[in-house]
């Protein structure tokens, strides 16, 4: 028996597993949001047909949201099968992007774990194995291929030292750590290299490069030709890309962690290195440069021509989001547009970026408003939204949940990637609203002051066709 033979496999979309679709007979295929759900469905279906059914999803957090089922599967003794979509080998336990230890997770609740390669996918057996069962799938995408390999350092000051010595005009990637990292990137800016601090350092509006079009500009022309990275892993395109092509690269981080499957990393964050004076003897050595910069009015004039695109949408969010407040972004595409958007210094941002899940965004947005008595704004995309809705009925007085509403999960659509996985749909959270006695209003910006949730209805046309023109 192989993955085409399954009865049914319900499928949880994601970027990684997207590789796996054509193994599987999709007439008995069904495309799920919630890996939660998907696996319990699969549970449910194992009881009457007593054969493996599979629940398939991609890497992170999207793994660990399997394992109250095969729990349940363990104990009851069923043929849950689960398939997730892995990061290549080499990318484990560095705190790459959405990469996190899969086999670990189903530990005490499977009988059967394998990890394989895609090209050993589809000669697999499953009636060799005993259930329920994981199979792990590592998959190399080509653009995780290094062309070429740089020079690891020292993880120390000697090591830091040799680095600027052979790398004395690096750019300088600030991402983010659980305090503001402003006023390091104040000082930081005073050596003249060129800075692109993303928005959760609380310090993006201090970049010299604004857009990360600039950043990926500057990579690919060749003007970058060595980084230093502070605080957590990256959200930037641009971090995903040295993967395909390293670069000499130094990082700080307080957890340890290289956040690619190369470089050198040094455990200390901002907060320590502001106090190593041996940190900034050391970057006097290096040379200053400059990068151009895209000028704010080439992206006012988009969101201009584009009224209905997402981008435009979120700027218009803009003067009704109270200063001092804060902003809780979710994943994926609206923290991505809002740092491309953001020109303010008068709010704290927040995200789960860790390994990125979607799942749980309202309830850390909740959290985060029950710890606080700001304001607290999170702005969410549909999916990301329906995947926790339960959680609504909970919002707090000093919480406004702000959805992005693009009938699907359109990350897909700006990666190319199958449009299957999309999931389209023509859903609103109006009647659920009413049905938690939530306030609610759709469209209307000035409404914001006076309900819970805001949905924002966007064109996704009118999206993909800003995002062309302004990464020309």
């Amino acid at each position: 028996m192989n993955l085409f033979n399954l009865d049914h496999v319900y499928f949880c979309t994601g970027a990684r597993n997207q590789e796996i679709l054509d193994f599987f007979n999709h007439d008995k295929l069904s495309f799920e949001i919630d890996e939660r759900i998907a696996s319990f469905k699969a549970l449910g279906q194992t009881k009457v047909s007593n054969k493996p059914i599979a629940v398939c999803t991609t890497s992170g957090t999207a793994v660990s949201e399997c394992l109250s089922a095969m729990l349940e599967a363990y104990y009851s003794h069923l043929p849950l099968l689960l398939i997730t979509g892995d990061r290549p080998k080499r990318m484990h336990g560095k705190g790459c992007p959405q990469t996190i230890d899969h086999e670990k997770i189903t530990v005490g609740a499977r009988q059967s774990y394998i990890e394989i390669g895609l090209e050993e996918l589809g000669k697999l057996d499953l009636s060799s194995l005993k259930y329920p069962a994981h199979i792990n799938v590592l998959i190399e995408k080509k653009n995780e291929i290094a062309k070429n390999h740089t020079k690891n350092y020292e993880s120390s000051w000697g090591g830091f030292a040799d680095f600027i010595k052979e790398n004395p005009s690096p750019l300088i990637l600030i991402s983010h750590e659980n305090t503001s990292m402003k006023n390091f990137t104040e000082k930081m800016k005073s050596y003249g290299l060129p800075i692109y601090a993303e928005i959760l350092s609380q310090a993006h509006t201090l970049s010299s490069l604004r857009f990360e079009k600039d950043l990926i500009k500057a990579f690919r022309t060749g003007e970058i030709k060595s980084v230093i990275r502070f605080g957590h892993t990256p959200l930037t395109k641009f971090w995903r890309l040295l993967e395909e092509t390293p670069l000499p690269q130094f990082s700080f981080d307080e957890r340890g962690l290289l956040g690619l499957s190369h470089g050198t990393v040094f455990p200390m964050g901002s907060n320590e290195l502001m106090a190593q004076v041996e940190f900034w003897k050391i970057l006097k050595d290096c040379r200053p440069f400059s990068i151009r910069a895209t000028k704010e009015d080439e992206i006012e004039s988009l969101i201009v021509k584009y009224p209905h695109s997402d981008q435009a949408k979120i700027a218009k969010l803009r003067p009704y989001i109270e200063e001092d407040s804060f902003v809780y972004l979710g994943n994926s595409l609206v923290i991505r547009f809002f740092e491309q958007l953001n020109t303010t210094e008068k709010n704290r941002f927040f995200g789960s970026r860790g390994v990125n899940g979607i799942d749980g965004q309202i309830s850390t947005a909740i959290g985060l408003a029950n710890a606080t008595n700001k304001q607290v704004y999170c702005i969410l995309g549909d999916l990301t939204t329906i995947y926790d809705l339960s959680a609504i009925r909970d919002i707090p007085e000093n919480l406004k949940l702000i959805i992005i509403n693009n009938s699907g999960g359109r990350i897909f659509q700006t990666l190319k990637l199958n449009e299957k996985i999309i999931l389209e749909h023509d859903h609103h959270l109006e009647h659920i609203s009413n049905a938690f006695n939530i306030s609610y209003a759709r469209n209307n910006y000035n409404m914001l002051k006076h309900v819970k949730i805001l949905e924002l209805f966007t064109n996704p046309a009118e999206t993909m066709k800003f995002l062309e023109e302004w990464e020309q």
